[in-house]
């Protein structure tokens, strides 16, 4: 049997790695939290909605689009499947996120599970920028993650996701805090701040330009490896309105950084982006 290269090990490894770091800890934080209350009853919950969406068009992108998009979600106890960007439907502040997830320990102050969900990739035609680039092929990520409570409203977030598929979507890492409080009566904010780290698939995938690519098109040749890829804060808020209504909303700035933020793909390194949604709820 060939043996693996150096840079082949981590790769095949990192993911089960990580699953079995996370898993094991788990053991050991169940055995804290044994006498913790049980986790939220078992029952079936869901939600409907809308939102309007404005973002950048990609990572680095120099214009903006505005969208309006459904939101839905469905809960089961520590299940969870919500569309795209309606994780704040049945969740709070700093749980998985949108697709489907599955808390593993749900306890008032470790939370750990794992999550599947689709990358929709990049579209070069959506952006003058990225003319001439290959599109990125939407693919299937899995995500473990773990946060803890840290009491007086502050959460503390870990989280790494892999292209399941093999479709050069490679692998992120995340890690941020997240503090919530209450504004008045029934209205509840929440803001964020956190850091994302790439694997060099990831990096080459979506700030990368090959050689042939550049030759083909005209462009210079960029080949990003593994580091730092942004860091970001956003500030959210939510209030319930009569029967089961919910008005949330946010804004958010992410700034590129190191070879994310020197590619000349990356046409401003500071990106926004603001939603606002309605949405009704079976709570």
């Amino acid at each position: 049997m060939r043996p693996l290269s150096p840079t082949a090990l981590p790769h095949r490894l990192g993911w089960a790695a990580i699953v079995c770091a996370l898993l094991g800890g788990a053991s050991a934080w169940a055995d804290d939290e044994a006498t913790a209350p049980p986790a939220a009853e078992s029952r079936f919950t869901y939600a409907l909605g809308g939102a309007v969406l404005a973002a950048p068009t990609y990572a680095g992108s120099g214009g903006q689009e505005v969208k309006l998009r459904p939101l839905w979600g469905v809960r089961y106890g520590r299940f969870r499947l919500s569309g795209a960007r309606a994780s704040g439907l049945l969740a709070a502040p700093g749980d998985a996120g949108s697709g489907a997830s599955a808390d593993l320990i749900d306890s008032p102050t470790w939370k750990v599970g794992a999550a599947l969900r689709f990358d929709t990739g990049r579209v070069s035609s959506d952006d003058v920028a990225l003319a001439g680039l290959p599109d990125i092929r939407r693919t299937l990520r899995g995500r473990v993650y773990a946060s803890r409570d840290l009491g007086h409203g502050w959460l503390a977030q870990l989280g790494y996701s892999q292209d399941l598929l093999g479709r050069e979507g490679g692998g992120l890492a995340n890690t941020g805090l997240v503090y919530s409080w209450s504004l008045l009566p029934g209205l509840e904010a929440s803001a964020s701040a956190g850091l994302t780290w790439a694997d060099g698939r990831h990096m080459r995938t979506y700030f990368g330009i090959e050689p042939a690519v550049a030759l083909a098109t005209g462009r210079t040749a960029y080949t990003p490896g593994a580091g730092l890829r942004d860091v970001h804060a956003g500030l959210g808020l939510r209030q319930p309105l009569g029967g089961r209504w919910v008005l949330w909303g946010g804004v958010a700035a992410s700034q590129l950084v190191g070879q994310a933020a020197d590619s000349p793909l990356t046409r401003q390194k500071t990106g926004y982006s603001a939603s606002l949604a309605l949405a009704w709820r079976s709570l």
